[in-house]
């Protein structure tokens, strides 16, 4: 079966064992979100405290010549424990071989108290076994894609309120702008802000975190990468942005991971010259920016507020969002040259 993206959390907090699927497949381009998705299964699966004996993990490159392996390995219950869980890293090698096999023999019946795991990477909708975990009723098939900047801003909110925190609203918004869109990533960050602050005790008095604290722990060097290359991307300064582009990647951010930050501030570029077409005044028609323009960075947007059009903004707008359609389901290196082409264009357009 094929879950929606957005419903895939859900699907998660509500997991009962007693209603596992045979299979799961967790595969997409957030690596972060697809290792997470496994550990909150496999919790869920087996329990706090289960029996070693309970667990196996394989690397894909274990079934070469023993597809059977993952069916064996699945039949095996441990004398203790109610349930086996067979964990799989990698889609690769023989994996959708093995899979079949497995599925095969669940949907006969002959497997009946186990789950197996699949760990993959960007699976396209025509890979085999996307396929088959896609129309087996034995299946969940689980897609992971980079979060939206407004998923950002709810998730860390929630992960806050669950250690006992909260944020004001220009840390929030601060916060937000400054985690990256990998699950896994993010949520390394905001464990160093709570360790940073002390755990609290749920009966604690509730904390509360400050623009402050962000700065401590996050600096501001990312989200500086970030505003540089939205800002030379927006004044057609195409050399910049390739240079900034390249720093971003050395730092294990993807290419396509960008297109979220570069749509929001063409979302609010767009609202900004609307409001001015409509007799707004200019300073008042920028505080719409969140989190605030920074002193040095405001003089950059007044020249970009020159170089576009709201016309000109709606039309690079439609390009930011093709381009984030077309890297969903596309495999690293496509996705890197369909974000790449996409900024050039909007680059060379902000000059003409």
């Amino acid at each position: 079966m094929k879950l929606a993206a957005h419903k895939v959390a859900a699907w998660v907090d509500s997991f009962k064992a007693s209603a596992a699927p045979a299979l799961v497949l967790i595969y997409g381009p957030d690596e972060g979100g697809v290792m997470e998705t496994a550990r909150s299964l496999r919790a869920g699966y087996l329990g706090q405290d289960p029996d070693p004996l309970q667990y196996a993990q394989f690397d894909d490159s274990a079934f070469t010549g023993q597809a059977g392996l993952l069916a064996d390995e699945a039949a095996a219950i441990p004398m203790f424990g109610d349930n086996k869980l067979v964990h799989v890293r990698g889609g690769g090698g023989k994996t959708p071989d093995a899979a079949k096999l497995y599925l095969s023999g669940a949907e006969a019946g002959e497997v009946t108290q186990s789950m197996v795991i699949i760990e993959a990477g960007n699976l396209r909708p025509t890979a085999a076994l996307r396929k088959l975990a896609e129309k087996s009723d034995k299946a969940m098939a689980l897609p992971c894609y980079l979060l939206e900047s407004g998923d950002v801003a709810r998730l860390a909110r929630q992960f806050l309120e669950g250690e006992n925190y909260r944020i004001e609203a220009a840390a929030l918004d601060v916060l937000a702008a400054r985690l990256t869109t990998d699950r896994g990533l993010m949520q390394r960050d905001l464990e160093k802000i709570v360790l940073f602050k002390g755990p609290l005790a749920k009966d604690a008095p509730t904390g509360m975190i400050s623009l402050d604290d962000v700065d401590a722990v996050l600096g501001n060097s990312a989200q500086a990468s970030f505003d540089q290359l939205i800002d030379s991307v927006a004044l057609g300064r195409v050399s910049k942005a390739d240079s900034v582009m390249d720093v971003l990647l050395a730092g294990g951010t993807p290419a396509d991971a960008t297109l979220p930050a570069i749509r929001t501030h063409f979302q609010t570029l767009h609202l900004v010259l609307g409001l001015m077409e409509n007799g707004t005044p200019q300073n008042a028609a920028l505080s719409s920016f969140r989190p605030p323009l920074h002193f040095r960075r405001k003089p950059l947007v007044e020249n970009q507020l020159r170089l576009w059009s709201r016309r000109k903004a709606a039309r690079a707008l439609s390009l930011i969002q093709e381009a984030e359609a077309s890297c969903r389901g596309a495999s690293k290196s496509l996705a890197h040259a369909k974000a790449g082409q996409t900024l050039l264009r909007i680059s060379r357009a902000a000059q003409r």
